[in-house]
């Protein structure tokens, strides 16, 4: 599996190999829409010729861009020029180490930098989620890159082997990039072509990277209803979608996503092997799901047909 060269809150890297078992089969999609793209792992991994991979938050956009129009030696250059400029580390570090105090303090030069040019440099942006807080990627309501230092350090061999490959299988791909309203995308879809769509939308009562540009406030369950009744419009075409989702986060129920999925008979798979961390501070208890609307290339035992129930 290829993986993004983004740090990102909710990359489905880890569930990669269960996800695309559910996906149809290359001939019968003649488009593949990532419509919450993120980090870009599932547009790098999916089999499908024609791929269109989009993203609201103009950042994350912006950042996966560049590196994917950016010849990797240029990146890695650029990268290891910043490291060297301002003093951060590239080998593992751990408190009480001579110069620990300083590589925190020569980030947030680092950071200021960043937030002070007027046409941001994005490459400057993926430097610094090498030593950011978790890796995040978030900004305030400034647009101002905003993540606590995270005691990392960049490491050439690791981070520059999936900086190198993720850009030559982008090369390989005829992947069309989006910076567009989800809504506005889905609404476009009048008739079925043999799109395939994949949602990976935020998440109710979760952090998400897309609510931080989002005119109103987070992403909400009038939000989930909204994009129920689009999706509901598109099972009505003929089609087919994948949308994943979480049952549960932290003990909060997203009970109406469960009852949406039985009422329109929808299948419900359950990812009961996985488990989730909440930004390195243990298990978040989180049920995460694959919804879809049609029948999967294979059964398996884990899938819970709601149609055969009733």
């Amino acid at each position: 599996m290829n993986k993004s060269p983004l740090f990102y809150i909710g990359n489905k890297y880890n569930l990669l190999n269960d996800l695309l078992m559910y996906f149809p089969k290359k001939e019968e999609v003649k488009q593949f829409i990532d419509l919450f793209g993120g980090s870009g792992v599932v547009s790098l991994n999916v089999p499908y010729d024609n791929i269109t991979y989009n993203e609201l938050n103009s950042n994350i956009f912006n950042l996966l861009q560049k590196i994917f129009n950016t010849k990797p030696e240029i990146t890695i250059n650029h990268i290891k020029n910043r490291v060297s400029e301002f003093k951060l580390p590239i080998e593992s570090i751990e408190k009480g180490v001579e110069g620990y105090k300083e590589f925190e303090n020569q980030y947030y030069k680092f950071r200021q930098f960043y937030n002070e040019q007027k046409e941001k440099n994005y490459l400057d942006l993926y430097t610094l989620t090498y030593f950011s807080f978790s890796n995040l990627i978030r900004f305030n309501n400034k647009n101002e890159f905003n993540v606590p230092y995270g005691h990392r350090c960049y490491l050439d061999k690791t981070h520059e082997s999936n900086i190198i490959k993720s850009y030559y299988v982008v090369q390989e791909k005829n992947i069309t990039m989006l910076n567009n309203n989800a809504f506005e995308l889905l609404e476009n879809i009048t008739k079925n072509e043999q799109q395939f769509i994949y949602l990976d939308p935020p998440y109710t009562n979760t952090m998400a990277v897309y609510n931080e540009q989002r005119a109103g406030g987070g992403w909400n369950i009038e939000d989930d209803i909204k994009l129920f009744k689009e999706l509901d419009r598109l099972n009505e075409l003929g089609i087919k979608w994948a949308m994943s989702n979480v049952l549960e986060n932290k003990g909060i129920k997203n009970e109406h996503i469960e009852a949406w999925s039985i009422k329109n008979k929808y299948k419900i798979i359950e990812f009961i092997d996985k488990e989730y961390s909440a930004l390195g501070k243990g298990s978040a208890m989180t049920r995460e799901v694959l919804i879809i609307n049609y029948e999967p290339p294979f059964e398996k035992f884990d899938i819970f047909d709601f149609m055969e129930e009733e």
